[in-house]
């Protein structure tokens, strides 16, 4: 038998001989992200509300604009309502970064413990959790993080400082993992400055801590530990603050519509470079991330162009 390319799933039960055909695709093919990989994105013409997402941002407190980011931004990646679980004392400001926004806010100035129980039953109604943008490092807040995980079995984004907390929480959630490279060494892991050699890294820390790294970049790495994508979309611009807090709301709304983790961070890390390309179109190296959610959907339909 002989299949072309690479090994298919379920060939290798066959009581057969597999043969894998060199037709010339080459790696590169499948290691970078590109306008190919929007394929994964596909809405139905009869979907309801709530059909394509519901996603649940936490964060907030110490700062306002991160979780107001990364809401906009899952509402421009697709999800149908995108809700914010925030500190009430800041809640209002959130609020008034857009009608679009639907606020839980909790008592108390930041996230703790005597929280987790609610945020756990908001979070049981979502599709995904994007956790972390702007909820600070306060240690109270950071065991609130290590006990919601442990307490939450569905599928979210981390990003910010509550990446930190993910190495030692033992959790059944299936987590996408949104560090630049200085929050991956927090995290436990490793850089190097070639691109190739921190994707190997990258690839055996995901495979350690047993989720999905999405590791930001001049070139962005994303792994689960056994497989290993590039994106090489985004500019030198977006080194300013909030950029993360985007991707991360784009990731949490993939996250609700593919299946695949590893896609849908892959396919986050390529629209948020776009956006952030076409941003410094305008900008330069004076673009703000505010001006990437509104860029999101011509990056996702098609692919920029």
């Amino acid at each position: 038998m002989v299949t072309f390319h690479d090994e298919k799933p379920g060939l290798g039960s066959l009581d057969a001989a597999v043969t894998v055909a060199d037709i010339g695709i080459p790696d590169a093919a499948e290691t970078f992200v590109g306008p190919g990989d929007l394929r994964a994105l596909r809405r139905a013409s009869d979907s309801h509300k709530g059909d394509n997402g519901e996603v649940l941002v936490v964060g907030g407190g110490p700062y306002t604009g991160a979780p107001a980011l990364a809401a906009r931004a899952a509402l421009r990646a697709g999800a149908d309502l995108v809700r914010v679980a925030c500190p009430d004392h800041v809640a209002r400001e959130i609020q008034g970064y857009g009608p679009d926004l639907i606020v839980r806010p909790f008592a108390g100035e930041h996230l703790a413990p005597p929280h987790v129980e609610r945020i756990l039953d908001l979070a049981a109604g979502h599709d995904t959790v994007v956790f972390g943008p702007g909820l600070g490092n306060d240690e109270s807040t950071l065991d609130a993080v290590g006990e919601f995980l442990a307490g939450y079995d569905g599928r979210a984004v981390v990003d910010a400082d509550a990446l930190q907390v993910v190495p030692e929480v033992d959790t059944d959630a299936e987590l996408i993992c949104t560090p630049h490279q200085g929050e991956l060494r927090k995290m436990g892991g490793t850089t190097a400055d070639d691109w190739r050699d921190r994707a190997d890294r990258v690839r055996e820390f995901a495979a350690e801590v047993g989720h999905t790294l999405l590791v930001k970049g001049a070139y962005d790495v994303v792994s689960d530990g056994e497989e290993t994508r590039v994106g090489r979309t985004g500019n030198p611009g977006m080194t300013v603050g909030g950029t993360g807090d985007v991707l991360a709301g784009v990731a949490g709304a993939l996250a609700a519509q593919i299946e695949s983790p590893l896609q849908a961070a892959s396919l986050a890390a390529y629209a948020n470079g776009l956006a952030g390309d076409d941003a410094a179109e305008s900008y330069g190296d004076g673009l703000a991330a505010s001006d990437l959610p509104d860029r999101i959907p011509q990056a996702l339909r098609d692919g920029g162009e």
